[in-house]
């Protein structure tokens, strides 16, 4: 439950469904135990955390409306409350933390009262209706829960429905991931919760009319709860992992296969009907090598239909909600009403689903067809060599080598020694190797591909004069310019084999010269089992992005496995003299044993600063992908 991930939207032109407000939207939480199912292990059946916590978010039905409308931070602080209730970490002040990460990373500003103060449609503790309304399960994303889509939520409950959100969480600690166990946890609440109403008839509904809403990896859990549970009428996915696409982490193809190689999901066997909502931006990053469409499986009464300019984050509300752009609450109000009128038409036979769905599909923005995966090419050449220094012939380790402008590069080993893979689509371009304090050289990828043996690269040392920097006999201040964050609820960091991937944060230069004495960071969290080194950077700036390092020596840092907390680098034997601003990095440049698949290392984030830039691997381009800074600093005098 500690990690958010969040893009930025885009959005399309918005038509509204026309479907009116039948009722008020009541709210309530129900705070239950699975007694059949152990939470913390090694507990006593006495410890308040020994059985599986269930808490359930329900939107309802009302014909009346009393009091004041819920604000958004009634919703969210529930998700600090359970954070705080069934981890053994300290969570307090996550709603402020995270409601002012949202709102930075879309762009409308650093304070969070912009979100928290939002007033909603729903109120708490409205007397239901007694009718038995059809009931909708919503699954969640990756750890979340009904807050992450309240507007579709308390819409359906306007008109006529009854909706059960089931958080997001998996076994103890309670953090979601993508391993089959933890998804299984979700389902497990699911089939929990349903049981749980029906026996105790908490609230009045039709069990015998299911539906269901999943929202990301929501959509995984809800299309693994439609195989076990067949009596479901409708399933909408909003961008969920029940299709995907493999080829972008090995971690997630992994843990994903691993469910598929079970059996869990088999549309060809589910006897419901399926409407899929996409994302337009899933295959930006990378090629897919394989996909797995749960749409193209089912043999049901079935629509599809991608929003192509739009981003992941879209299929939730707060976007919308906050109003990050004009696109973005359009985008949101046509997934709203698709939802509600492809619900009213499978599970209630209302008619008007047919005729919004042909003006959605009539679009710039909208498709019907699937995105057009392509094989990827085969491995053609490993390129492995050893790098020397032209002048001694010593190994120069922790050199990059990379295809240029690609997320395709290594580092030298500490040995000098290197291995890239390089592909057929590479054939014409161009492979760079870099070092501190050596010239480049560049070489093409097509001369090499020929080469079966590794291959001796010599760099030639790069002697250049420093301006001389003259520094007065004056009594000099101290002072910490940068990112001073210590936070543990928001966070950024590198995957376990992520050798040569760089990330860094713009420092302003306040005085001509400035001398630097220290470079400091946090690692809220490790979960590395090697020990790891990164090398600091410092970078001069050329149109926002790092360009030339301004070190002569490799600075390098160890990091122990497990390691957390304030790290502290002293520079002063270093002799580093700023005169402009730059930009401070850390690059993985060795890993000393090795990491386990879906191990991590995580810096600190904070709000008020430049934004984060980062590079995959070496060679790449840096790019800035998050409006909130790395939480690097350095301690200086001037």
């Amino acid at each position: 439950m500690n990690k958010i991930y969040l893009a930025l939207t885009i959005g399309l032109t918005c038509f509204n469904a026309n479907y009116g407000q039948e009722f008020y939207a009541g709210f309530k939480t129900l705070q239950l135990k699975d007694s059949t199912r152990t939470y913390k292990p090694n507990t006593k059946p006495t410890d308040s955390l020994h059985f599986r916590p269930v808490d359930l978010d329900i939107w309802y039905t009302s014909k009346e409306k009393n009091g004041k409308p819920m604000l958004f931070k009634d919703l969210f602080s529930l998700f600090e409350q359970r954070a705080m209730s069934y981890q053994d970490d300290d969570f307090s002040g996550m709603t402020e933390a995270l409601a002012q990460f949202y709102v930075s990373e879309l762009g409308v500003g650093t304070d969070g009262k912009k979100l928290l103060n939002i007033k909603t449609d729903t109120y708490s503790n409205l007397r239901p209706t007694e009718t038995k309304y059809p009931v909708i399960i919503y699954m969640a994303g990756f750890n979340g829960m009904g807050f992450e889509n309240y507007k579709i939520l308390e819409t359906l409950a306007q008109n006529g429905y009854l909706v059960v959100s089931i958080w997001s969480v998996g076994r103890y600690p309670g953090n979601m991931t993508n391993n089959m166990d933890d998804m299984m946890e979700q389902v497990y609440d699911a089939e929990f919760a349903i049981s749980y109403l029906k026996r105790n008839k908490t609230i009045t509904a039709n069990f015998n009319n299911v539906g269901l809403i999943g929202c990301s990896w929501g959509g995984m859990s809800s299309a693994v709860f439609a195989k076990r549970n067949p009596e479901i009428k409708a399933f909408v996915s909003l961008d969920g992992t029940e299709t995907h696409y493999f080829g972008e982490a090995e971690q997630d193809d992994r843990f994903i296969q691993e469910i598929h190689d079970n059996n869990l999901l088999l549309p060809i066997e589910q006897k419901l009907n399926y409407l899929y909502l996409e994302s337009g931006d899933k295959l930006s990053e990378f090629t897919a090598v394989k996909e797995f469409h749960y749409y193209k499986e089912s043999d049901e009464p079935k629509y599809y239909l991608r929003f192509k300019n739009s981003q992941h984050a879209d299929f939730t509300c707060i976007p919308a909600i906050v109003k990050s752009s004009e696109k973005a609450v359009k985008i949101h109000n046509n997934i709203q009403s698709l939802t509600l009128s492809y619900l009213n038409k499978s599970m209630k036979e209302k008619s008007g689903f047919e005729t919004y769905w042909k003006k959605m599909t009539s679009l710039n923005n909208t498709t019907t067809t699937s995105f057009d995966i392509k094989q990827i090419s085969e491995t053609i050449k490993e390129f492995s060599g050893l790098i020397l220094d032209k002048q001694t012939n010593k190994p120069l380790p922790y050199v990059n080598i990379g295809v240029l402008n690609r997320e395709i590069g290594t580092v030298s080993n500490s040995d000098g020694k290197f291995l890239l893979e390089l592909k057929e689509e590479f054939k014409n371009d161009t492979i760079r190797i870099s070092s501190i304090g050596f010239k480049s050289i560049e070489i093409l990828v097509k001369e090499i591909i020929e080469e079966k043996e590794p291959v001796f690269l010599k760099l030639e040392e790069d002697i250049s004069e420093l301006s001389e920097v003259v520094i007065t006999a004056k009594t000099l201040k101290k002072r910490v310019l940068g990112n001073k964050t210590e936070s543990k609820f928001i966070s950024t960091g590198f995957n376990y084999d992520q050798l040569g991937a760089e990330m860094g944060v713009k420092i302003n230069i306040r005085r001509n010269p400035t001398i630097v004495d220290a470079f400091n960071f946090n690692i809220p969290y490790n979960r590395l089992s090697a020990k790891s080194v990164f090398r600091l950077n410092f970078y001069s700036i050329n149109k926002g992005k790092p360009d030339v390092n301004l070190l002569n020596d490799n600075i390098l840092v160890t990091i122990e496995p497990k390691q957390t907390g304030n790290v502290t680098i002293n520079l002063k034997p270093y002799g580093i003299v700023l005169t402009n601003d730059v930009i401070v990095t850390l690059e993985w440049v060795e890993t000393k044993g090795e990491n386990n698949k879906g191990e991590a290392i995580f810096f600190s984030l904070g709000i008020l600063n430049s934004g984060t830039l980062y590079k995959k691997s070496s060679q790449s381009k840096f790019k800035k992908y998050s409006s909130m800074g790395v939480g690097f600093n350095i301690e200086v005098r001037y």
